[in-house]
């Protein structure tokens, strides 16, 4: 698959211009049994046309970095309770990513943010949300999630996540005022949830 986007940013103050954004990437899912393997890998490039910067900046910077990535879960269950009233899964799931260092303080930064970490944000393979940056990487996402389900109408009664991100090299491409980060695991994320 491809995505791409091409996006025009005016503004009064600073630099303005065009960045186009393509990400060619290659997955292949693969069943081996009961675990689903998703090996990926993706070529991000990134060009800006740029007006109003600084005499003697760039004015056309561009970045082109590979991304690579492999995925793998499954789904256990059981049943169990009065008469196999319930359901019960055990979901682990682990994920690795590679992102080489590539220097993009030249690129400005028109909409990137570092988002607060979450579940959500637990398996994402890029740090950042925007195009402007795309963060160095070399981690793990790890996470487990159970749920019990009702075994009557199929209605999930319970679920609970609980994951974490280690990190095997610092993280060096970091937005303007931001130090490099070299924590070598994340928070604990969790979550808890009943209906």
């Amino acid at each position: 698959g491809i995505t791409s986007e091409i996006t025009y940013f005016d503004r009064s103050i600073g630099v303005t211009g065009l960045r186009t954004h393509f990400f060619p990437e290659v997955t292949l899912p693969l069943e081996l049994g009961p675990i689903l393997v998703e090996p990926s890998v993706g070529f991000d490039y990134t060009f800006y046309n740029l007006q109003d910067v600084t005499p003697g900046e760039e004015d056309s910077p561009s970045r082109s970095v590979p991304l690579y990535s492999v995925d793998l879960r499954t789904v256990l269950e059981r049943v169990w309770g009065n008469g196999g009233k319930w359901l019960q899964t055990i979901e682990p799931r682990a994920q690795y990513v590679h992102i080489p260092f590539e220097d993009q303080s030249e690129l400005p930064v028109f909409d990137t943010i570092e988002p607060d970490f979450n579940l959500v944000q637990l398996f994402r393979r890029k740090r950042y949300v925007g195009l402007d940056r795309l963060s160095d990487t070399d981690q793990l996402n790890l996470g487990i999630t159970t749920r019990m389900i009702s075994s009557d109408d199929g209605s999930q009664f319970l679920t609970a996540t609980i994951g974490e991100t280690q990190y095997f090299s610092s993280r060096d491409v970091v937005l303007p005022g931001e130090p490099p980060n070299e924590d070598s695991s994340s928070d604990y994320i969790a979550e808890l949830g009943m209906n």
